[in-house]
């Protein structure tokens, strides 16, 4: 059996309004990340996609609480951690690369300064023994002229370089689990390719698992072994990555796809799904996602469970109630 490193049970995060009431930002999500395996997680802006990598890092803004729900790395349980048991497993057991390196990375300290801090905090080595580690991972994600870019400051590299520099302190402790928030959305086209396909090329060399979050289909495709796709706070599908491109099922994933451009097929506009995705509190009754979908029907007034379908897959919606069969067939 493959070995689970992260567990996600039942996760709801949210905020408290003037009246102590709970409101639900991501809305008692599940999911499960094997050893080596890339869990793709995505949705439009809005859905809780970076809400939920937060809760993972125990990084939530002020305001924002974990409302109910459990995360398990391995045997460690994060149910009733402190700010300090979150500091010492930060960076050695989860890592992250923010979405935005140059707001990530502290612009008044050297390069080597920032990976050297990353690496004190967390292993009994020297300063020197940091520093060389730090110019061996900047040597391991490719940075040219390791030596001198240890000593400078964030706003001399360009773009491409400080994401590098992001995913070297991310792994300069060989965490089990590195979650990457949209690593490649400020980056144009060409770098995005180097990333990603460093990122891929680490993993294999540093066998760690890898939580995506993106609203990216096409990095999806590229990266991913299987793929959450969240919609308003809620998983409304989860599925192998071949399978979802292939056998799309919930209508909200569907649209998503339809969206895409097509290099065989010219259209004079692309397809997008109407609407736009609910606020937090103002969430609609029934299925979420039934005020912007074409297939709503009475039982959506219904929240929908989850339902498991023959080959794994998981859809959040009613029209599989009976099983995929019947869906196929109309």
């Amino acid at each position: 059996m493959v070995q689970k490193v992260l567990e996600v049970d039942e996760l709801k995060v949210g905020i408290k309004d003037e009246d102590n009431r709970k409101i639900a930002i991501v809305n008692g999500i599940s999911f499960h990340l094997h050893k080596g395996e890339t869990l793709g997680i995505v949705g439009e802006s809005g859905c809780g996609k970076s809400m939920t990598s937060l809760s993972l890092m125990g990084l939530l803004p002020p305001g924002v609480e974990r409302l109910e729900g459990n995360i398990r790395l391995g045997s460690l349980n994060f149910k009733d951690f402190a700010k300090k048991d979150w500091r010492k497993i930060r960076g050695k057991k989860i890592s992250m690369i923010f979405q935005e390196p140059m707001s990530s990375l502290n612009p008044v300290h050297r390069i080597g300064d920032q990976i050297n801090e990353m690496v004190l905090n967390h292993e009994s080595i020297s300063k020197k023994e940091a520093r060389g580690r730090a110019l061996e991972m900047l040597k391991l994600v490719g940075i040219p002229r390791p030596e001198q870019v240890l000593n400078e400051y964030p706003h001399q590299l360009s773009g491409g370089m400080r994401q590098r520099v992001m995913i070297a302190m991310a792994l300069s402790c060989n965490p089990e689990v590195l979650i990457a928030d949209e690593p490649t959305t400020a980056l144009d086209v060409t770098i995005q390719a180097q990333i990603l396909e460093l990122m891929k090329k680490l993993q294999e060399q540093l066998h760690m698992s890898i939580v995506l979050i993106t609203h990216d289909l096409g990095v999806v495709a590229e990266m991913c072994d299987r793929v959450i796709v969240m919609y308003a706070g809620e998983v409304v599908e989860e599925s192998q990555v071949v399978d979802l491109f292939d056998h799309p099922r919930h209508p909200y994933t569907k649209g998503l796809l339809a969206s895409l451009p097509d290099i065989n097929e010219q259209k004079e506009y692309l397809s997008s799904i109407p609407g736009i995705v609910p606020a937090p509190g103002k969430m609609p009754a029934g299925c979420r996602f039934a005020p912007r979908c074409s297939f709503a029907h009475e039982r959506c007034k219904e929240v929908p469970p989850l339902f498991e379908m023959d080959n794994g897959s998981k859809v959040k919606c009613w029209l599989y109630e009976h099983g995929e069969s019947e869906v196929t067939a109309t």
